[in-house]
């Protein structure tokens, strides 16, 4: 599962701008590696380090709104402070979206676990052999989770007892009912 063309153009209407501001702000990069439609990843993963470092950056983008960017597209940029960094597991592609399970314990009841929609693809067209484990960010956009455009693999191998730890932690999340469609959700229920 992926954006629509015209999510995935909205998405990136939004990023590259965001992108861009932080770099003017912190200097991160030279400003011409960030002009056109595309971006080196390598560049934006340089600046996005820097973005998500600091969400007085966030908040100074909607404030200011540079890129005269319409009041819907600065709420999303608002939403991105629920997002959600770190090292996951992508467990399995499911026709609604890749399972990701969190790196880190959060709970008695298991790892959180996460139902991530690609941007322009799949994520099962990016990452073919699951489990695989990946340095990404979780980001809502329009009730869904997708990420912020880049993540990065490990090349890990995984064994029978993880692969099958892994199977349960998502079979049991599944049965309870939580598995994390849209970090907007999660982020109100903390705040209840």
């Amino acid at each position: 599962m992926q954006l629509t063309t015209s999510q995935a153009q909205r998405f990136y209407g939004i990023w590259f701008p965001l992108l861009r501001f932080a770099n003017q702000k912190r200097r991160v990069i030279k400003e011409s590696l960030l002009l056109g439609e595309s971006l080196n990843p390598t560049d934006a993963a340089i600046v996005r380090e820097v973005l998500w470092s600091d969400d007085r950056l966030l908040e100074e983008f909607v404030r200011r709104n540079p890129a005269r960017l319409p009041d819907a597209d600065l709420r999303v940029v608002e939403s991105w402070r629920w997002r959600v960094a770190g090292r996951f597991l992508v467990v399995k592609h499911l026709k609604k979206y890749s399972v990701l399970i969190s790196g880190e314990q959060s709970s008695h009841a298991g790892p959180e676990v996460y139902g991530v929609v690609g941007i322009n693809c799949p994520l099962d067209d990016v990452i073919y052999d699951t489990p695989c484990m990946i340095q990404a960010t979780l980001i809502p956009f329009e009730g869904k989770i997708t990420y912020d455009s880049l993540f990065s693999s490990y090349s890990i191998s995984f064994g029978r007892n993880i692969t099958g730890t892994l199977n349960q932690d998502y079979q049991n999340a599944k049965k309870r009912g939580a598995i994390i469609e849209s970090l907007e959700r999660a982020a109100l229920e903390l705040v209840r």
